[in-house]
């Protein structure tokens, strides 16, 4: 009896908004004992032609009394089985029925069993590409409907526990895709994660952006009523109700990228009272730098500021911190609520001068919120300083001094920051051998972040990762987190000498990390860093654990980039093969200096896994700028031109430019006007590297680029330039030499033929002779 007195509690007072809904019919009881009855069978039923006709049936059957039906405890639950094996009509007459009258559907969204049955409806109904008959507009025109209903009682629907999941449901379908937050979320869904990456800097590369809504038309008019003079002074209060506030967060992350409808709604939000009449100006008149703030400090409405800072346009941001958050941001960092909202606003920041002014005013306190475990605002801070490229220097030696003045004898600033609100330490002398060790997901975040920073800026954090004992390592390479770090070590742009020390320490552990799902990463990124020696003593140590690497989720495909198959059939043809692939790649890189040479360098020639020099990693970017401009002179005027155009600058030019103007010079010449001696080379080159290079089957050896098969045209390309004999040609040759060369030309020039069968070489050497 206690369920049934829930549900009577339901119809005398089911909203807690300031309407309440009228009062909706019961269903009989021979309906009740019919939907009971009809469960059972139901599932009993495999055929799905049989299901179809049963659900039409039972829809027939609560024809007239859908409300009812959708309402009560015992046929609600049923409905919701029914549902998806229900046609499309059967659903647009069901829905029609519930769309009878203004009032019916906010009543059947306030009840607790009549909001599920409509969601579930809708999620069946409006299906993208959804049909009736194949006409779309009948669909379109129920939507139409719905949208309506929900905008006469907007604030209804929002402030109400049952019906604002009805609401929501609608925003989703509308914009075409899930804009609510994670928290309001059903908790029976995994979450797909992602909120401390975007906050911290794991998210590589540009996040895509944000897909236009599928009904832009129908959304505009739930923002139109959003902002009507009866309602828009209602918003502010919304932001301070659970109900309301995962739909306002929705609402804004739906028109993440308008910065018109934006900048109407958020000041709204926000409280505002100024007009439109006076200018952009006056967008955040009237809001106060304590309600702001108050705002950003509440523990519901804060949430409604993390997405009003991710949407903001970048004025509008610059604008917040001016007005309202310069000052204090120490205090909001340190708040419970309010350091949340900081955080979002630092992962938004875009702009270096506004990424400057905010570290200017924290970096002071990195040690007061590394102590009150408010680490992720230092986390945040740090990936703005990496995403715009300002403020580096400062914030690494910031973080340097609040960990040295917080960790424990022994430890060193790495360590600290690893096990940062851990106990314990990475290798204590109480830890079993082979015990595991947590790290903390910021500290690993923060470590990675600072990683990616020039190496003059990372120096302190990189020699404290080289003073790790080989155990220390593994352990760290063991961890979910700490493996990023080792795979941000090898990939950034740190030290030669740390990378060696580091593959040097994990050797003999190679197939040990490789089981790992992170250190899987690790093993991939060190091996195509790795010299020839480094990448023999990983394949051979993958080899020996060929059965327990199999068993793995990525350990077959690490054993095929390494090559592990050709390894046990011949190691000296493995070596060979390495060998020679590597200097082909240093060769490009040291002649062009570009990026596209492949995957495969040697560290002992001091080379990146880019295909670039360290020496070039390091360069300023003002040599890098003036290098580009002396290459597009060079594009337009050829290289006798450039030559004049270089002999007219003026005097004050620094000496250092023009010595890289004079090298550039140099190397073009070599590449443009000497094509003979680079074909000496070539023939050399060829007769050096026949065999090594045909040795093995490109399939048992993928960590190497495949050849180009263009490559073999670019051959007698290259002899007929070299024949040409008039300036009119040898101009023709300069621009050919300056477009971008793709891994087949440039591997030509540099005097590697296509890989072609062994047989064909030896019919190539007999006519040369």
């Amino acid at each position: 009896m206690a369920s049934k007195r829930k549900h009577d509690d339901a119809f005398e007072q089911p909203a807690d908004g300031p309407a309440t809904p009228r009062r909706l019919t019961r269903a009989t009881q021979e309906i009740v004992t019919y939907f009971e009855e009809l469960r059972s069978h139901f599932d009993s039923l495999d055929d799905k032609e049989e299901q179809s006709l049963l659900v039409a049936n039972a829809l027939e059957e609560a024809s007239g009394q859908e409300c009812a039906v959708a309402t009560d405890a015992a046929c609600s639950r049923v409905l919701e089985a029914l549902l998806p094996a229900a046609e499309p009509q059967q659903l647009a007459k069901f829905f029609r029925a519930v769309l009878k009258d203004d009032d019916s559907l906010l009543a059947m969204a306030s009840s607790p069993f009549g909001s599920h049955v409509l969601e579930v409806l809708m999620i069946q109904l409006f299906k993208p590409q959804q049909t009736l008959d194949g006409d779309t507009t009948a669909v379109e025109q129920l939507l139409l409907d719905a949208c309506l209903g929900v905008c006469l009682h907007l604030l209804d629907f929002l402030t109400n526990r049952y019906a604002t999941h009805v609401a929501r449901r609608l925003l989703c379908i509308l914009a075409g895709r899930d804009v609510l937050p994670i928290a309001a979320k059903s908790q029976n869904k995994k979450s797909k994660g992602g909120a401390l990456a975007s906050k911290v800097g794991l998210l590589s590369g540009k996040q895509a952006p944000s897909p236009e809504a599928t009904y832009p038309e129908l959304l505009a008019a739930i923002a139109d009523t959003m902002l009507r003079n009866d309602f828009v002074g209602a918003l502010h209060d919304l932001m301070y109700d659970q109900n309301a506030s995962p739909f306002l967060q929705g609402m804004l992350t739906a028109y993440e990228g308008d910065g018109e409808i934006l900048e109407a709604l958020i000041p709204a939000m926000l409280g505002a009272q100024g007009g439109e009449e006076e200018g952009d100006d006056s967008l955040l008149q009237g809001i106060t730098r304590g309600s702001f703030q108050g705002i950003m400090q509440d523990r519901l409405s804060s949430h409604v500021m993390e997405v009003i800072f991710s949407v903001a346009p970048q004025p509008l941001l610059e604008e917040f911190h001016s007005s309202f958050l310069s000052g204090d941001l120490p205090a909001l960092a340190s708040h419970p609520s309010a350091n949340f909202a900081l955080q979002a606003f630092l992962a938004a920041a875009n702009r270096s001068p506004l990424v400057k002014k905010l570290l200017a005013e924290l970096k002071g306190s990195f040690k007061e919120l590394l102590q009150r475990r408010r680490s992720g605002v230092v986390a945040a801070m740090l990936a703005a300083c990496a995403r715009t490229g300002a403020g580096q220097a400062d914030a690494s030696k910031a973080l340097a001094a609040a960990l040295t003045s917080l960790h424990d004898e022994g430890k060193g600033l790495a360590e600290t920051l690893l096990t940062l609100d851990m106990p314990g330490r990475i290798c204590g002398p109480d830890m079993k051998p082979g015990a595991r060790v947590k790290l903390s997901p910021l500290g690993c975040a923060m470590l990675t972040t600072l990683l990616s920073f020039p190496q003059e800026f990372s120096q302190a954090f990189v020699s404290s990762i080289s003073d790790w004992s080989p155990s220390e390592t593994l352990r760290v390479g063991q961890d979910p987190g700490g493996s990023r770090v080792l795979e941000a070590l090898v990939n950034a742009g740190a030290a030669s000498k740390a990378k060696k020390k580091l593959l040097r320490k994990l050797k003999g552990m190679w197939a040990v990390l490789a089981v790992e799902p992170g250190g899987n990463h690790v093993v991939e990124s060190c091996f195509i860093w790795g010299g020839v020696k480094d990448k023999e003593v990983i394949a051979a140590e993958l080899a020996a654990a060929e059965g327990s690497l199999s068993a793995t989720p990525r350990g077959a495909a690490l054993m095929r980039k390494c090559g592990t198959s050709a390894y046990k059939s011949s190691s000296s043809d493995w070596k060979r093969k390495a060998a020679t692939d590597a200097h082909t790649l240093n060769e490009y890189a040291e002649l062009f200096g570009s990026g596209e040479a492949g995957t495969t360098e040697p560290a002992e020639a001091g080379v990146s896994e880019n295909g670039r020099s360290h020496a070039a990693l390091d360069a300023q970017p003002a040599a890098d700028a003036a290098a580009d401009d002396v290459a597009m002179t060079d594009d337009h005027t050829g290289h006798e031109g450039h030559a004049a155009a270089a002999s007219t600058q003026p005097a004050a030019t620094e000496k250092e430019k023009k010595k890289k103007k004079k090298n550039k010079e140099q190397k073009n010449s070599v590449l443009v006007e000497s094509p003979a001696p680079v074909q000496k080379k070539k023939k050399s080159k060829k007769q050096a590297s026949d065999v090594s290079m045909m040795d093995l089957d490109s399939a048992d050896a993928p960590w190497v680029n495949e050849p180009v098969a263009a490559a073999q045209q670019d051959d007698v390309k290259q002899a007929e330039r070299a024949k040409m004999g008039t300036e009119g040609e040898r101009q023709q040759t300069t621009g050919a030499a300056h477009a971008p060369l793709n891994k087949g030309q440039a591997l030509a020039l540099l005097g590697f033929a296509a890989a072609k069968p062994l047989s064909q070489h030896k019919k190539q050497k007999k006519r040369d002779c």
